[in-house]
């Protein structure tokens, strides 16, 4: 591409591209975080169907993220290879998503089981191909790397204010209308002094009825507002980015000719070995913290009224510091960052399960530094991972950035199906009881686990991979100076081609 192509891409198309990721990431913020709540306590189905449709629909989504990089990258129409599918799955997931927190009436838990299996797999396919097609867009905007990393620095902001705006939007609508009465709950009048198990009222019926159906309106109201933004979002970076269809793709070209053999290669490759598998045991820790920390939060903290408020609180530390990251990694260096700040963690991690009931100050403290360590997951390995790219080219003389980043989004998925799973098996394994207003001690205690014990082994796992992790500081240096003489000698071979 010409220089003069490079430079027409101006400030103002980098920003629609950025103002494009309020889609996808407002979608996957609440869904992520309130979807195993919603399914048990608004939508009232057991604890063994939510853990079916939340498995089930997870597993489906890292599948997907293969089925949609194949369908994209054989698309070719006069729009563009990646609008189409930017601006057909944004408009698909709008129905789909305020269907995803509908209720329907007097329905038996399998049908509704099956209701919602259906929507979560379908809004997850839809996802998958508007996160692969919207991240890869940022390569057919420009081969000029300053505009990409423009884009790409844009988008990363506006992915945090999503965040944030997700969390806070969806929280504070919902807990406008979860006004669950007091008298819904009495301590049932016992001659054991021993029991505090509590049971419905029933004059307090009417009100609790009241209070359900409330909820669930709060919940669609909520929907309707994201879809709003989120089709807005959509309209912008369709109409608003152009697409520069004549761009040479090298990785596609490496990968037309043995795609398993290829695949094989990066799968293999010594240093993303490594990477992917700390990845995993790295991530699934604030996979966990935040689809369990709603529940865990309410029934072994007894801070329910807290809940939205502390999510937002872990958001907000985690936009804080996202830039303080970003300086100690300038300063000392992507992997001995990295290590300190999950080692770091992990005494954090282990407070999750002392932690006595309504200690604010304390989950506070908490929240601060599970904020630090989803700062650092959510930028350091996005840097790690272009390092990967530059030794494999080193290596094998290939450029393969789409398949190594589609390998990490795949993981990333992993990570998260193991997360949103591990929290609705814990749910079943503590015995918890869809309606009641208190659990058995069992679920206190089973959500103890899930929230320190779990994370702790998998992240101590994570550790040692990122310990052994090949490519350090020294070596990062060298292979970047040995790429910018390689592509200082084919440019210097192309000059009297050029000039001829």
């Amino acid at each position: 591409m010409s220089q003069a192509k490079a430079d027409s891409v101006t400030w103002l198309e980098t920003t629609f591209y950025g103002i494009g990721m309020l889609s996808g990431a407002l979608f996957i913020t609440v869904m992520n975080t309130y979807n195993n709540v919603f399914l048990v306590e608004v939508a009232q189905m057991s604890a063994q169907f939510a853990t079916v449709v939340v498995f089930i629909s997870r597993a489906w989504d890292v599948v997907c993220n293969l089925i949609a990089g194949k369908l994209i990258s054989s698309t070719n129409t006069r729009f563009g290879r990646m609008k189409p599918w930017i601006f057909g799955s944004g408009v698909l997931l709008v129905p789909v998503y305020f269907l995803s927190w509908y209720v329907p009436p007097n329905l038996p838990d399998v049908v509704k089981m099956i209701y919602y299996l259906l929507l979560c797999s379908t809004f997850m396919f839809l996802q998958s191909v508007n996160n692969v097609a919207y991240r890869t867009q940022v390569m057919y905007m420009s081969d000029d790397e300053t505009v990409r990393n423009r884009a790409t620095l844009i988008r990363g902001i506006v992915e945090l204010v999503a965040v944030v705006m997700g969390i806070a939007l969806h929280g504070q609508v919902v807990a406008f209308y979860d006004t669950v009465p007091k008298k819904a709950c009495r301590l049932a009048n016992s001659t054991d002094n021993s029991t505090t198990h509590r049971h419905i009222d029933p004059e307090a019926l009417e009100d609790i009825v009241s209070t359900q159906l409330s909820k669930k309106n709060g919940y669609l109201i909520s929907a309707a507002a994201i879809c709003g933004i989120s089709l807005l979002a959509t309209l912008i970076v369709t109409f608003g980015v152009k697409e520069r269809r004549d761009m040479e793709r090298e990785n596609e070209q490496n990968l037309n000719g043995n795609f398993l053999k290829t695949l094989k290669g990066v799968v293999t490759f010594r240093p993303n070995v490594y990477f992917l598998i700390y990845d995993v045991c790295l991530y699934s820790p604030t996979v966990i913290y935040s689809g369990g920390a709603a529940i865990y939060l309410q029934y072994s903290l007894d801070l329910r009224s807290q809940v939205p408020n502390i999510l937002l609180i872990t958001v907000v530390s985690t936009v804080v510091a996202l830039p303080a990251v970003g300086l100690l990694v300038d300063k000392f260096g992507k992997k001995p960052v990295y290590i300190v700040m999950v080692a770091l963690t992990i005494p954090f991690l282990i407070g999750c399960g002392l932690v006595p009931p309504r200690s604010m100050v304390i989950v506070l403290v908490i929240v601060i530094f599970m904020g630090a360590l989803m700062a650092a997951n959510s930028y350091i390995p996005w840097t790690m991972l272009s390092d990967i790219v530059d030794a494999y080219q080193l290596q094998t003389n290939q450029r393969l950035d789409t398949l190594f980043f589609s390998m990490y989004l795949l993981m990333c998925r992993l990570a998260s199906v193991l997360g949103q799973a591990a929290t609705t098996v814990a749910l079943v394994i503590g015995g918890y009881v869809t309606g009641e207003c208190s659990q058995p001690k069992s679920v206190d205690t089973s959500l103890r686990i899930l929230m320190s014990g779990f994370p702790v082994a998998i992240s101590l796992i994570g550790l040692g991979c990122l310990i052994k992790y090949p490519i350090s500081e020294q070596i990062r240096k060298e292979n970047k100076e040995a790429l910018d003489e390689m592509t200082a000698s084919l440019q210097e071979m192309k000059a009297p081609i050029a000039s001829e």
